[in-house]
């Protein structure tokens, strides 16, 4: 599949305006001062990819996944190396990390979180592409990158879209990183969707006859 960089810069906007609003979201509910923003994606095959991707692939990871199906399908998931989804929890809810309840409450608060971001960046795809795209519920787990991969149904020509993600919270920096997988016609149907946004076809009309 043909990706330009033109594709990558249009794609890292469209997330970045999905972010934007999911962090405005944020601070009306938490009434916390929230920053999130995409600094880089990277788009390419599983195969091709994976190595590369910035996560240790047996490290555990806080997973909040988002399957979407209808104009396009995948999976959307929101993921954070462990000691960044304690450092949010706390961030946001003012519990310590070694509270004994802090793995309900993270699994709770995470949810919620990933809910709000992946919904914030899949209704800001399907928007302004005005195409329609419906979700499952998002649900949480806790699994390594390998594990998440090897748990969705896919083939190695399947196209990931890895989106850096940086949380803003008062004295918080917290990474995490936003994950899309769809599979080639799926990618396929979001680029050329992009591709008529931006470089819309101007429809070509015959000159008309005049009779005098």
């Amino acid at each position: 599949m043909d990706i330009s960089p033109e594709h990558v810069d249009d794609l890292q906007e469209l997330l970045n305006i999905g972010v934007g609003r999911s962090a405005g979201s944020l601070n009306h509910m938490l009434e916390t001062p929230i920053r999130m923003y995409i600094p880089s994606i990277r788009i390419g095959n599983m195969a091709e990819l994976i190595e590369e991707l910035p996560l240790q692939h047996e490290s555990a990871l806080s997973a909040v996944q988002l399957p979407f199906q209808g104009s396009f399908a995948g999976s959307a998931c929101l993921l954070f190396p462990t000691d960044s989804a304690a450092a949010l929890v706390t961030a946001l809810t003012g519990e310590p990390e070694d509270q004994g309840t802090l793995n309900t409450l993270k699994e709770a608060t995470l949810t919620e979180i990933g809910n709000i971001v992946l919904n914030g960046v899949m209704g800001s795809l399907s928007n302004i592409l005005e195409h329609h795209i419906t979700y499952s519920v998002p649900f949480y787990h806790e699994t390594s990158l390998k594990g998440l991969i090897q748990a969705t149904p896919s083939d190695s020509s399947e196209i990931i879209l890895w989106a850096q993600t940086r949380f803003t919270i008062e004295k918080y920096d917290i990474s995490g990183d936003i994950m899309l997988m769809l599979g080639v016609p799926d990618m396929g149907l979001l680029l050329n969707a992009i591709e008529t946004l931006t470089h819309p076809v101007i429809p070509h009309h015959e000159p008309t006859e005049h009779s005098a």
